[in-house]
């Protein structure tokens, strides 16, 4: 089959919806399919509840959009088909090719844009052959919100990608991924380091200069990463802090530091808790408790047999990501629709 991709955001710029589309694709070309993405590279970068969008509405890239949909193929798959104008556009195409869509936000954003847009969401989306939702969050949001009919199919990393990672930690140092928004929590990590003695944190992504600015000489700030370069910053990490306070729908940052052998301490929010396998595989705190979150990175940074309980149950739990395995169930919901 030719799959072609529809992506609103900059493959450039860290993301789990560009990891696992990126991820997926080439599942998918490893499968023996023809697979292709299309991305934005000019997005106009939108603030939205706690969180930025991408929006493509430069005129070169909607005349690229034009131009890849009406290439041949067997399936157009639309990730998060909601966000202007990507997403909708490739709704409207009136092309003769099943079209999939998968939603990735969950509540509360997601839930309030939907709800907001119940008419126009529910006109476009009918559009689609099949809906995905990439976890039971963001189903339970689409289910209240705008079409109660979906399929539930995990976003995806390169498990193996992680699984090579050669561990060698630095002494008593947390890794940070992501982005600096609200949600993301990295203010709350910042505060907690202040309650742990003689550790260090590495931030790898891209920050504001307020949060730059800290006067903690013990927390390095790299900028943005390329993803290929995350699997060796997780081999030297003893640790990695996901501290997001909310609206996640997953948390691939989890899961690929699970996949790499990397112990985790998490917020306890229900996207955690799926990722993690219940909090098997990670130890969880109350989103926002700076002391809380200290507590368990004090005690990922001091205790081996937990650090290795939490290692053994993170990789049998990342297993369930693994882009080979959810490759091949959307192989299965796209031949149901040809």
């Amino acid at each position: 089959m030719r799959i072609h991709h529809v992506l609103p955001y900059d493959l450039s710029q860290p993301g789990g919806v560009q990891t696992h589309t990126v991820a997926l694709s080439r599942a998918l070309i490893e499968l023996g399919h023809e697979s292709e993405v299309f991305a934005p590279s000019q997005p106009l970068r939108v603030a939205l509840g706690g969180t930025r969008a991408d929006l493509t509405l430069h005129r070169r890239d909607l005349l690229e959009l034009r131009s890849f949909l009406k290439r041949p193929h067997d399936i157009l798959h639309i990730q998060e088909p909601m966000l202007p104008l990507s997403g909708p556009l490739s709704l409207l195409h009136p092309g003769s090719a099943p079209t999939v869509a998968t939603l990735h936000s969950a509540e509360p954003v997601a839930g309030r844009f939907y709800r907001w847009t119940r008419p126009l969401s529910r006109m476009l989306l009918n559009r689609a052959s099949a809906l995905i939702c990439a976890s039971e969050l963001s189903r339970r949001t689409a289910a209240h919100a705008i079409s109660p009919t979906s399929h539930q199919i995990f976003p995806c990393i390169d498990l193996q990608s992680f699984r090579r990672v050669q561990r060698d930690p630095e002494p008593r140092t947390i890794l940070f991924l992501g982005r600096d928004e609200p949600r993301k929590g990295l203010s709350v990590l910042v505060e907690a380091m202040g309650r742990l003695a003689d550790a260090r944190l590495v931030v790898a992504g891209p920050v504001s200069a307020a949060t730059r600015s800290t006067s903690d000489s013990r927390i390095t700030f790299l900028g943005p990463v390329p993803h290929q370069q995350i699997p060796g910053l997780l081999a030297s990490a003893t640790c990695v802090a996901v501290p997001s306070l909310g609206g996640e729908a997953l948390g691939l940052v989890l899961i690929e530091a699970m996949a790499a052998g990397v112990p985790v301490a998490a917020s306890d929010i229900d996207a955690y808790r799926i990722a993690s396998d219940g909090g098997r595989a990670a130890l969880l705190s109350t989103p926002g408790d700076a002391g809380a979150l200290a507590d368990n990175l004090e005690r990922l940074l001091s205790d081996g047999a937990c650090r290795d309980e939490l290692v053994r149950n993170g990789r049998e739990a990342a297993e369930r990501f693994d882009a080979r395995a959810i490759a091949e169930q959307h192989v299965h919901l796209y031949r149901s629709l040809q």
